[in-house]
């Protein structure tokens, strides 16, 4: 099996993360911060444990800014309903995932609008696109770090500077990013940083992180958090705040586990090392007439995310045999319409190649191969746009 699906979730995980999932089911899976006996002390550290690693991965300002969610969708959600109010503008990007636009398509009747600049491969362009939407009324940015879909990396800090200068938040939607790209909230002042456990953090699926600066937030849930139990009121002070409910402390000592992971190996170096190989796909590719290539592979400019199609083959069909060969892969909008309507690919979807830490060059030479293999099944028998 070839997987290079890891934009959706990473596959496999590193051995210390199966392993101490492992050991929290076996050795200390009780309830953490709602009893004073030994495991569920033992699990509350867990838990603390892994907000330190994120603080120290992402430069954050305390571990009590960690905030565990269910996945970034969840955290982009806390953030917006929490934080917007009837009258307000957001300012988002022609990038954004579908975990931002349906919230706030939601939030129209309510009386909240935003504006969407669109990227550019010139950041001076995408500053100036960013400041031609902000209105007086505009009080909140979100903005993807990277593209889920065609791996276009948007200058955040610069944004997160012009924000600052007119009053704006900002929230970053670093799901496609984290563990890849270099992430430092303090420096860059990003008042809310929102992202998965499941892909470049290495964690177990249904772990998510929301970072918090100062800004006042309503909590999304409301209920027990083992703390102040006498007061009906939700707790102030995060992280409380905003974790009601049992948390996941397997899927948390898991994404310690990745995140931990990450820190050993580098960024940076993980970053290297999956672009060194999508910038090699994207050049086998392009020797083949039938593939037609959305984005360049540059060092800096972009996570490392190939999409592509084969010639006018719906990107689904092209999935669905490349999976009899053993290939996986994503088809489709990738839950981003806004980034397909953006880049003109909103019939076709796309085929999405995502490598990951473990991915070695000779999967990709083997991908190459089954991709010119099936080429006249598809271009015969592929159902055409």
């Amino acid at each position: 099996m070839i997987y290079l699906d890891n934009g959706a979730t990473t596959f496999p995980k590193p051995t210390a993360v199966k392993q101490k999932i492992t050991d929290s089911f076996n050795r200390y899976s009780a309830n953490p911060g709602r009893s004073g006996h030994k495991l569920s002390l033992i699990a509350s550290e867990e838990i603390y444990e892994c907000r330190k690693s994120i603080k120290k991965l992402f430069n954050a300002q305390s571990e009590d800014s960690v905030i565990f969610t269910m996945n970034c969708t969840m955290s982009l959600n806390t953030v917006i309903f929490g934080f917007l109010r009837e009258g307000d503008h957001v300012i988002i990007s022609s990038l954004e995932h579908n975990a931002v636009v349906r919230p706030l398509e939601y939030l129209k009747d309510k009386g909240v609008s935003y504006s969407v600049f669109d990227y550019s491969s010139d950041d001076d362009e995408v500053i100036d696109n960013v400041r031609a939407v902000i209105t007086p009324r505009t009080r909140l940015c979100v903005c993807t770090h990277a593209s889920n879909v065609f791996g276009f990396r948007l200058p955040i800090e610069r944004i997160a500077a012009l924000c600052r200068f007119y009053g704006i938040k900002v929230c970053i939607d670093a799901a496609q990013s984290a563990g890849v790209l270099p992430i430092d909230i303090l420096a860059s002042g990003f008042d809310f940083v929102c992202t998965s456990g499941h892909k470049s953090l290495y964690g177990p699926m249904g772990t998510g992180i929301l970072v918090i600066g100062d800004t006042e937030l309503k909590p999304l849930l409301f209920g027990g958090t083992g703390t102040d139990s006498a007061n009906p009121h939700q707790p102030e002070e995060p992280p409380e705040r905003f974790e009601s409910g049992t948390a996941n402390l397997n899927g948390i000592a898991g994404l310690r586990a990745g995140v931990d992971f990450v820190r050993r190996r580098g960024t940076d170096n993980i970053y290297r090392h999956e672009l060194a190989l999508a910038g090699y796909l994207h050049s086998e590719l392009m020797k083949i007439p039938q593939i037609i290539l959305y984005n360049n592979i540059e060092y800096g400019k972009t996570a490392p995310v190939l999409s592509f199609n084969i010639d006018n083959v719906y990107s689904e069909e092209a999935v669905r045999m490349l999976d009899k060969y053993g290939v996986c892969v994503r088809g489709g909008l990738h839950c981003a319409p806004l980034a397909h309507r953006f880049m003109n690919t909103i019939d076709s979807g796309t085929v999405r190649a995502v490598p990951s830490v473990f991915t070695a060059k000779s999967e990709i030479d083997r991908f190459i191969s089954v991709i010119k293999n099936i080429l006249p099944k598809l271009l015969d028998n592929g159902k055409k746009v």
